[in-house]
């Protein structure tokens, strides 16, 4: 895990100071690949928390978002957990914190815990070396 690009503001609505850092995190494989996700932090110190965890192995938990700019839709990645990862142990998951800031409902929402299930899925499959290796050619989600 890299640290990307730290921002920091004042938000316009509640005139709170805000800090938020992008991190890079890289899925081992065959054909490894990335996941960049931000980390905001408030009063909490979660930055730091993920700092300490730079060049190690770990387990990200976060949540997954999409916004509408300009009739197209970019996927936002909120990571709220991380853990230091052990080879042969599924960690447990961190507590999810209360959202600061409630955004419209979505449309359609998937289960969550099948989404996860899966990811978690594919991460395993990809350090493993047996990504792709099955006869299914569905997507993951």
């Amino acid at each position: 895990m890299k640290k990307w690009d730290e921002r920091t503001g004042v938000s316009k609505r509640t005139g709170n100071t805000w800090k938020q850092a992008e991190f890079l995190l890289e899925v081992p494989g065959q054909y490894p690949s990335h996941i960049s996700f931000t980390v905001a932090d408030g009063q909490s110190g979660r930055i730091a928390h993920f700092e300490k965890h730079i060049g190690k192995t770990v387990t990200v938990s976060f949540d997954i978002d999409a916004n509408e700019y300009n009739g197209r839709w970019y996927n936002d990645l909120r990571a709220w957990g991380c853990k230091e990862y052990v080879a042969g142990k599924t960690a447990p998951q961190p507590q999810a914190e209360a959202p600061q800031e409630k955004a419209a409902e979505p449309v359609a929402t998937p289960n969550a815990e099948q989404t996860k299930l899966k990811l978690t899925n594919m991460a395993e499959e990809a350090a493993s070396g047996e990504e792709g290796k099955g006869d299914d050619d569905d997507l993951p989600f």
